[in-house]
């Protein structure tokens, strides 16, 4: 077994193991096994003064909430770039930020709640 086999199997048998880390969500419609983890949620005394322009000032809270995604590239029926919208278990996001290595994903998500 090569490096790059190694690599895979590692991916296959420990990273993405619904067991450890990794667990089923729909993606697009489509279900698959991820790793999500929950990097930031603000407040919307904390967001809103920065973003007063953008939202609409009658409006009494912005909640943002940010998560990254790993998700392997065989389980991704197109191809995702930033500033796209991705479904993730039935809820609508914004992808921030969209890296591919090595046919792993990771992607930054966000959503504004008002």
């Amino acid at each position: 077994m090569n490096f790059r086999e190694a690599y895979q199997d590692d991916l296959r048998n420990a990273f993405f193991d619904e067991d450890e880390f990794a667990g089923k969500h729909t993606i697009d419609g489509k279900e698959c096994t991820v790793i999500l983890t929950e990097v930031k949620s603000e407040g919307a005394r904390k967001y809103y003064g920065r973003s007063q322009s953008t939202f609409n000032q009658k409006e009494m809270a912005v909640n943002r909430v940010i998560y990254v995604v790993y998700v392997r590239k065989e389980d991704i029926q197109r191809k995702l770039t930033t500033n796209a919208m991705i479904n993730l278990d039935g809820k609508k996001y914004f992808i921030q930020d969209v890296k591919l290595h090595e046919g792993v994903y990771t992607l930054a998500i966000g959503i504004h709640t008002v």
